[in-house]
This record gives structure tokens, C-alpha cells and sequence, in this order.
């Protein structure tokens, strides 16, 4: 590392340390998605094996607790300083963070990962890692979250939906920390335009969260937010005012043994601090013995959205997710159990809504997305190698509307009458066929296996493969009947793919 002299930058006087990279993961990967369809035969489209991969080479029980697909190229530049201040007891920080993310079809994108500024105040007679603390998010909020998950986390910088992206989201956090509990305050404003007057209006959100360590083994965490979407567009343009309001809770208890609680990488804030070492992608550490933790949270949203069925009205939408994370290692064995459950609701919380900005209509028939995935993997320290499996099971989100999928007063005819539709992710959306062997066509349940393996290399670089099998009897696309009009029609329900990747973390 470098000590820079920051002469006027973030106006402090202090030294600033400034690494080549901080938490960079470079990804050569070769991989084909499904091996047994070629270009053109599936959608989305699969084409053939290739240098590269995306979120399409992974499955529903992957990435539990991060954001990204595992495949990309990225790291986060971090310009850091820490001084005491010239009053007692306060400390102060500042980070600049950028990550660097390569795009698949060349060239990097580069963007505020929660830069901040930190005061943090220490009374006498208080512990090393006790105090209140006040952080300023300048730019981005986004690592500011609710919810512990982030699979199912919530109150990002999208949550005032994409139209406040192009701004940014900047918020403050004000948080009180004792040696077994903590307390915390904040909030976020965003710019988005208001539909009525055609110009930019703030948003404001609001969030609190606390947690206890009730024994040493056992937390309990909870917390609330509130936040303003602004209106309902297709309202607006009518000149009705239709603001839409969100609200929510949530909660996690964690047992956890040998073990600290578990924080997603993607909730922390970067620090880069020759005194305190910090590796956010450093190897799996095998101390020996029993070490295990079990967490469930759940989470209940609403939010106002137009009501489909009545001209001019809105009504709250409620969302509901639960999460079961179970983790035990002995010696050099480690097994995992994850389990799911996401309302459809919940899964278009920042859209908001399906289609956006409005409630389902009256007797649609809705359907959670579910499911368990089981895995384990078994480290040979002296060749340094560790295979594993993942075998789950997931019932899709799904919904089956009473009216035309599209609305309108023209919908297309290939649209028309009641469909089931699978939703797999934001915005991710399979039309089945309209009959199945004479009835509604159902969403079925999805099965997945994995073979793991990750061989180290060295400190930094490994070689990591896997080799999965899917059966996904909801796969679709589209393609003309006998009169020339696109129907939807079942694809091969098999998936067979690989993905191999050498990998430096550092």
C-alpha cells in the first residue's frame, strides 16, 4: 500500500491509504449454460460454449447472499482515511469507493459503491468496538439496507424504483453501539419526476433497525422502513394524484455457535486500513472442531398501487419472504440447508407492482416462489482441493390472471383468455400454453443438481468447475401455429451445463 497526502481532497489533513485494488475478482470462465440446446432453440437464447458466462449459468439456490453471479470481473478502488479528531473520543473516516465492473461485451463500467464520510464518537470508559456513530452517504445508499438476506433484502436505492437511479440515491445512517445490542436511525431522499407538474420532486425514506444479543449464542434483529414511489403514472396522466407509499418490517433470529453472524459482503462498507486488514474474498478458514449458525427472518411489505378493477382507486399490496439459512462445518466438512419462500408480490416490490404501478386484478390466482436446496463439500487440505454437491427443489412464482395478460381493449390474440404465467425473477417472465392435456397448464416444480469442485492454486488463484443438471418443465418460447399467429410452446424440459472458471481473488 501508498500514503498519499490528501491536500484538500475530502478536506482533511490526515493520510490517506490507497490500494491497487481492494476486493477484486478477476473470472476466466468457459461454460455453456445447457449443452444440449444450441443457439436459437431456447429462450432465453442459449448459445454454445463460450468464454464467458452470466446470471443464465447459475441456479435459483445460487448466490444467496450477494448480488452478483459469481463470473464477473470486478473490484472496488478504495481511497481511505481515519484520524482521530481534535475533539475526545471522536473518530473520523472517509472512503471513496468505485467499483469497476467489466461489461461481457467489452469495456468497464464504473460506479459509487456507498461512498462515506463516518464520525464516530467514543465516551470514556466505553468498549474498542462501542459508540455512535453518524455515516453520510454522498452518492449511494444502496449498501444501506433492510432486511439480512440479500437474496430478500429491501430499502436499496431502487426502492424508489429505476426513475431515481440517474440522481443517485445519498442517505445518513445514525447508529448506537454497546457491547450486546445496537440501535440505528436513517434515511435516504431520491429525485424523481412528478408526472402532475413535469418536474423533479424529492421522495423521502425512513429507517430503523435494532438487534440484541440475548445470550451469546442467540440475536435477535429487527427493523422498519418507510419510503415515498412517487405517483402512479398512468393516474397521473389523468390528472389524478395517486402517491404510492410503501412500508415494512422485518426480523431475523440467529443461533449461532463458533461462528459470527453472518453479514452479506454486499451490506459492508469498504475500509482500506493498513492497521485493520480487511479481505472480503478470502479463502474458506478450517479451524477445527463444530462451528454452526441457523438464521430465520421473514419480512412483511405494503405498498398503495392502482386498483385495476375500479377507475381511479388504489388500494395496498401486501408482500411477504422468509428465509432459512442453516451452516455447519466440522473439521473439513461443510453442509448447508436453504430454504425460500417469496410471494409474487414481493418478488415485483420495486417495480413496483405487475404490470408496474398496479395491483393483480380481482380473482387472479397467485403462487409464492418456493424452495429447499441442500449442500455440502469436503476440503483434502494437502491437495488443497474441495468437490461438493447442491441438489434443491423450487416451486416458481407463478399467477393466472381472469382477464387478457396485456389489458387493453385490443390485446394481442395469442394473449387472449387465462394463461399461467411463471415468474422467475424481476420482470423474468415464462408464458405457458393454455391447455395441458385438457386443463389450465399449471406451473411445475423445478429440480436442480450440482457437482462442485475448487482447487487452490495459491493464496489468490483457483481453479473452480461445475457440472449441473436441470429439469425445468416451464421453459417456453414462442413460435407460429397453423394460421401463422405466435403461440407459446413447451421447450425440452432437460438442461445440461458446465461452467470453469480461473479465478484470482486478492
Amino acid at each position: 500500500m501508498q500514503t498519499l497526502a490528501l491536500t484538500g481532497l475530502l478536506s482533511l489533513s490526515a493520510p490517506a491509504w490507497a490500494s491497487d485494488f481492494v476486493d477484486t475478482r478477476l473470472s476466466f470462465v468457459f461454460a455453456d449454460d445447457n449443452v444440449l440446446a444450441g443457439a436459437g432453440e431456447t429462450t432465453p437464447n442459449s448459445p454454445n460454449a463460450r468464454f464467458g458466462a452470466g446470471n443464465q449459468n447459475t441456479q435459483f439456490y445460487d448466490n444467496f447472499n450477494t448480488r452478483f453471479s459469481g463470473f464477473e470481473s470486478l473490484s472496488n478502488v478504495v481511497l481511505y482515511t481515519r484520524a482521530p479528531s481534535f475533539f475526545e473520543g471522536l473518530t473520523t473516516e472517509a472512503a471513496l469507493t468505485l467499483l469497476v465492473l467489466e461489461r461481457p461485451s467489452g469495456g468497464v463500467d464504473i460506479r459509487d459503491n456507498s461512498s462515506y464520510i463516518r464520525l464516530n464518537y467514543q465516551p470514556p470508559g466505553w468498549g474498542e468496538k462501542e459508540g455512535l456513530s453518524l455515516v453520510g452517504f454522498p452518492v449511494s445508499a444502496d449498501r444501506f439496507r433492510l432486511g439480512y438476506a440479500y437474496r430478500i433484502s429491501w430499502g436499496g436505492s431502487s426502492v424508489f424504483t429505476t426513475r431515481s437511479q440517474a440522481n443517485g440515491v445519498p442517505g445518513v445512517k445514525l447508529q448506537l453501539t454497546r457491547n450486546n445490542w445496537y440501535a440505528y436511525l436513517g434515511g435516504k431522499t431520491a429525485l424523481v419526476q412528478n408526472e402532475l407538474i413535469l418536474e423533479e420532486e424529492t421522495l423521502y425514506g425512513a429507517m430503523a433497525g435494532a438487534g440484541v444479543d440475548i445470550l451469546e449464542t442467540l440475536r435477535v434483529e429487527a427493523g422498519a422502513g418507510y419510503f415515498q414511489k412517487g405517483l402512479v403514472p398512468g393516474l397521473a396522466t389523468l390528472g389524478i394524484e395517486a402517491p404510492v407509499n410503501a412500508v415494512g418490517v422485518s426480523g431475523q433470529v440467529v443461533y449461532h455457535v463458533g461462528v459470527p453472524v453472518g453479514t452479506s459482503v454486499d451490506f459492508r462498507l469498504y475500509k482500506n486500513d493498513p492497521e485493520i486488514y480487511q479481505r472480503f474474498f478470502a479463502p474458506e478458514q478450517y479451524p477445527g472442531g463444530l462451528s454452526y449458525s441457523v438464521s430465520l427472518e421473514g419480512s412483511y411489505l405494503s405498498q398503495t398501487l392502482e386498483k385495476p378493477d375500479e377507475f381511479g382507486a388504489t388500494e395496498p399490496q401486501g408482500a411477504t419472504a422468509v428465509a432459512l439459512q442453516a451452516r455447519a462445518k466440522w473439521n473439513y466438512l461443510r453442509v448447508s440447508l436453504l430454504g425460500l419462500y417469496r410471494s409474487l408480490s414481493y418478488i415485483q416490490f420495486d417495480v413496483p407492482g405487475f404490470p408496474p404501478f398496479q395491483d393483480f386484478p380481482e380473482g387472479t390466482e397467485l403462487n409464492p416462489e418456493m424452495f429447499l436446496a441442500l449442500g455440502a463439500d469436503y476440503h483434502f487440505p494437502e491437495m488443497h482441493f474441495t468437490p461438493g454437491f447442491i441438489v434443491g427443489v423450487q416451486q416458481p412464482a407463478s399467477f393466472r390472471s381472469p382477464t387478457p395478460l396485456l389489458g387493453g381493449n385490443n390485446p394481442p390474440e395469442n394473449l387472449i383468455g387465462t394463461r399461467t404465467v411463471v415468474v422467475r425473477d424481476v420482470n423474468q417472465l415464462s408464458i405457458l400454453p393454455e391447455r395441458c392435456g385438457g386443463s389450465i397448464c399449471e406451473a411445475e416444480p423445478i429440480l436442480s443438481a450440482k457437482a462442485t469442485f475448487r482447487w487452490d492454486l495459491s493464496e489468490s488463484v483457483a481453479a473452480v468447475g461445475e457440472v449441473y443438471y436441470t429439469y425445468d418443465n416451464n421453459r417456453t418460447t414462442f413460435r407460429d401455429d397453423v394460421t401463422g399467429v405466435a403461440q407459446p410452446n413447451f421447450e425440452e424440459p432437460h438442461a445440461l451445463g458446465f461452467n470453469t472458471l480461473l479465478q484470482a481473488r486478492f
